[in-house]
């Protein structure tokens, strides 16, 4: 009876792959369950749980009429979604949604083709919210399965897994050196094929913040996710001059510092060949600075320098960004400081720090116009008892300034540095907070610096005299091991560290968590360096290599055709190399070695009426003493030319065959078997 709901599935023979076709399809849609919403996954999921029931014979595939009315549905959800359907997210929703009523609907060989070439389309649409190298690895474990699912739809009957598997595997691995050509050689596009990723608006920033007061970086020092990596052109300089400027406060409200915004850009200077270059990748942000190491010259041309030296860049960092840079370590230029620009970092708010105020005037009082002095006054202030660098500040009562200076007297990175530009405006001097990262660790295996969120640092800078902005680190002073050694070298052996900065008293899980966690840096690190950062200007420097022009069509279709006849020629030599040796097998060919042999002896074989049996079996007549090794011969000929063989029964015939050619030798020595 006709069913107004349903319709019956298509024959089984028909739908040979299906299974493999419900295997692959999920693996091929996982990532995105943590990037669509969850009513995507849930839709998918039951789509493929109704799919099988339907294939168990517990269902039926919807009737025509209800089938539309679940891609209306799917579509409405979308629109609700996301406003669209069209985009990365909502683009991708759409499709999962079609893909997982396209297995609702499978009746033929062709709607699993169809099934399973929209999942190649999953797999590539992963890319759009993870460029991960995990990502890449998992996407060839999706492609092998939906291959060998293609595979099995295409054959005749239901194949071992094992070979479905062997097989996929293969095309793949054949498919690897076209992939390669292609993206090495195939003209890129600046930045995504789909455009720049989505950003998450709901995500917020990362890292260092714009605002800043006492007891935010030591927050930080708890995180252990990589911020930024540099490959450095020639010498590596020292850490003690490694600071990665990115972000100037000047604006101070009596508790928290505010990063200057709206400056004036200003021109670089052009780099010298004494200059430090260096490259490096910067973890998305979501905010527009880019750390330099101080003070930047050479900048890539995305980004402008302020007059502050802060870089910044046009858009937000929502993606990784690698950028090349130079920087020069001595003190920049002593340029002069304008009146405004004067006043705002000399400003104090009304009240704030009176007791910081009267200590900065009895220093001012003692050295008159010798500002060097005052900051000198205080990095003495810091350096002795009873002020001590700390991984847990005291919490602040009152005045913060006041009470780190003469109560607690214990802080991190930017109590100091705060404190500092306190006093200093108090006592005249123009003064302002900077922070960014300073120390980091250098990766032997893979030759580059690895700056983590816990590297943050903060720092002070004074306006003097003829020398304009100068450096002033106070933790410098207090922690000297701080600056010349990383936070390694401070926190090393203290348990209240976190376990990926300290070097003793760790747990044989610890520390093979760190060791794995280094191995998986540095391939993260390699694969960002080595593939998603192949834009257009290296490959045109990889084709310049070759005197090739990337911008000339010409030259492209040049090198693509030398890769791919290079690849044909290679292909064709492996080729020639594995053909068969003549076309008998290894039986006759040993055979016939035999028959050579005897006939030197005077026992020629008769080709035109004698079997290789009834040959074997005249020589063993004629020669006793070739009997035994003539019957192992024989019996190992018949089976390997006429008998089905497994691949271990082959091998222990073939073996036996050669033992016994070698050991039937007329007027020879033989052994008993």
């Amino acid at each position: 009876m006709k069913h107004p709901f349903t319709r019956p599935a298509g024959s089984r023979t028909e739908l040979l792959g299906l299974w493999a076709t419900l295997a692959a399809v999920p693996v091929a849609a996982l990532p995105h369950a943590w990037e669509q919403p969850g009513w995507v996954t849930a839709f998918v999921l039951g789509a493929w749980l109704w799919r099988a029931a339907i294939h168990a014979g517990n269902a039926r595939i919807p009737a025509p009429w209800v089938m539309a009315l679940l891609v209306l549905a799917g579509g409405a959800l979308t629109l609700a979604e996301f406003g669209t359907l069209f985009g990365q997210q909502a683009g991708t929703a759409l499709l999962l949604v079609m893909v997982a009523l396209k297995l609702l609907e499978i009746r033929s060989r062709r709607d699993l083709v169809v099934t399973l070439f929209l999942a190649y389309f999953v797999v590539v649409t992963t890319y759009f919210f993870n460029q991960s190298i995990q990502i890449g690895a998992y996407s060839l474990v999706s492609a092998w399965l939906i291959t060998a699912a293609l595979i099995q739809v295409h054959g005749e009957r239901r194949l071992a897994v094992t070979r479905l598997a062997r097989t996929s595997g293969a095309m793949i691995l054949h498919a690897l050196p076209f992939m390669l050509i292609m993206f090495l050689l195939f003209p890129r596009v600046p930045g995504p094929i789909w455009g720049q990723p989505e950003p998450d608006r709901s995500a917020g920033q990362t890292g260092l913040s714009d605002r800043l007061e006492p007891g935010d970086i030591a927050q930080l020092l708890e995180n252990e996710a990589t911020a930024l990596r540099v490959r450095f052109d020639g010498p590596v300089p020292p850490q003690s001059q490694q600071y990665w400027r990115a972000l100037v406060m000047t604006a101070y409200d009596g508790r928290r510092w505010y990063a200057d915004r709206n400056r004036p850009e200003i021109r670089p200077d052009d780099p010298e060949p004494a200059d430090i270059g260096y490259t490096a990748t910067l973890e998305p942000t979501r905010a527009r600075y880019l750390p330099v190491l101080e003070y930047p010259v050479g900048l890539p041309g995305h980004a402008q320098l302020q007059d502050n030296l802060q870089v910044t860049t046009r858009n937000r960092v929502d993606s990784r960004l690698q950028y090349t840079a130079s920087a020069r370590l001595d003190d920049p230029p002593g340029w002069p400081l304008g009146a405004d620009e004067r006043a705002r970092a000399l400003a104090l708010p009304a009240g704030a720090a009176p007791r910081a105020r009267v200590q900065a005037g009895l220093w001012r009082a003692t050295h008159g116009d010798d500002d060097a002095a005052i900051v000198q006054e205080a990095l003495d202030l810091f350096a002795g008892d009873p002020y001590r660098y700390t991984l847990r500040p005291p919490p602040l009562q009152g005045d913060r300034t006041d009470a780190f200076l003469f109560e607690t007297r214990a802080g991190y990175c930017e109590h100091y540095a705060s404190a500092l530009a306190v006093l200093m405006r108090a006592a005249g001097i123009p003064a302002r907070v900077i922070t960014g990262y300073q120390g980091g660790r250098w990766m032997d295996t893979g030759h580059y610096l690895r700056l983590r969120q816990a590297d943050a640092h903060a720092w002070t800078e004074v306006w003097l005299e003829q020398r304009g902005w100068i450096r002033v680190d106070p933790t410098a002073a207090i922690a000297p091991e701080r600056i010349e050694t990383g936070l390694g070298g401070l926190f090393g052996d203290d348990a209240d560290a976190p376990a990926f900065l300290r070097r003793s008293g760790l747990s044989w899980t610890a520390h093979w968590r760190l060791r794995l966690s280094d191995w998986h840096e540095l391939l993260t690190f390699r694969w960002e360096s080595l593939v998603l950062a192949f834009d257009p200007e290296r490959q045109q420097e990889l084709l310049a290599r070759f005197g090739l022009d990337a911008t000339d069509w010409r030259s492209v279709l040049l090198a693509l055709a030398t890769a791919f006849g290079g690849l044909a020629v290679v292909a064709g030599v492996v080729t020639w190399l594995r053909r068969p040796r003549g076309t008998r097998d290894m039986a006759q060919r040993a055979l016939d070695r035999l028959s050579r042999r005897l006939d030197r002896q005077g026992l020629p074989r008769r080709p035109a009426d004698e079997t290789a049996q009834h040959y074997l079996d005249r020589v063993r007549r004629e020669h006793p003493e070739l009997a035994e090794p003539l019957s192992r011969f024989s019996e190992a000929y018949l089976h390997l030319r006429y008998a089905p063989l497994q691949l271990r029964e082959r091998e222990r015939y073939q073996a036996q065959l050669q033992q016994a050619l070698r050991e039937a030798r007329p007027g020879g020595k033989h052994r008993s078997h």
